[in-house]
């Protein structure tokens, strides 16, 4: 690693999976001018994430809870400094619009979702592939169409790090 700057080697992982923790921000590894935001603003039930050029509103802002740190004392894990997370340990992302919406999915679509226990909403770190996934299937963020649209999305990634 040089600077800010990760370079690949011998890895299946594609760029546009690649995020990093940059509070109150999520954004993509390679386009750090664009972040996770829910699409119009309208903090409304099933609203789309997408990938927009970043300006600082609200609606791009986020809270990384830790799902441990709900129940009091936290669990054990390592912090992965280069993107700002803790590895392997449950976390949720909460918009920090006045409802403090979950992120969820749709399908394979990111939403926006009231709070509601399930594990779609329950994500983690995964070192081997430096990819956020879902604790439902185990899928990773990622920006649709291989990064050529702003659709947010889970999908499913064998990608390594070495």
């Amino acid at each position: 690693m040089q600077g800010n700057n990760l370079r690949l080697r011998g890895t299946n992982s594609r760029w546009f999976q690649l995020f990093k923790w940059q509070a109150p921000f999520l954004m993509n590894e390679k386009q750090t001018n664009k972040v996770a935001d829910i699409q119009s603003g309208h903090d409304s039930e099933n609203r789309d994430i997408l990938m927009y050029n970043k300006h600082g509103k609200i609606n791009q802002q986020w809270d990384l809870v830790y799902a441990s740190d709900w129940k009091g004392e936290p669990g054990t894990g390592e912090m992965n400094t280069d993107f700002g997370l803790k590895v392997n340990r449950d976390f949720h992302i909460v918009s920090s619009l006045p409802k403090g919406r979950y992120i969820d999915f749709l399908g394979r679509n990111m939403v926006i979702k009231t709070q509601n226990g399930r594990r779609s909403q329950l994500f983690y770190f995964h070192q081997k592939s430096r990819t956020i996934r879902c604790r439902q299937h185990n899928w990773s963020f990622d920006i649709q169409s291989s990064g050529r649209t702003n659709n947010m999305q889970l999908y499913n990634t064998n990608s390594q790090w070495w």
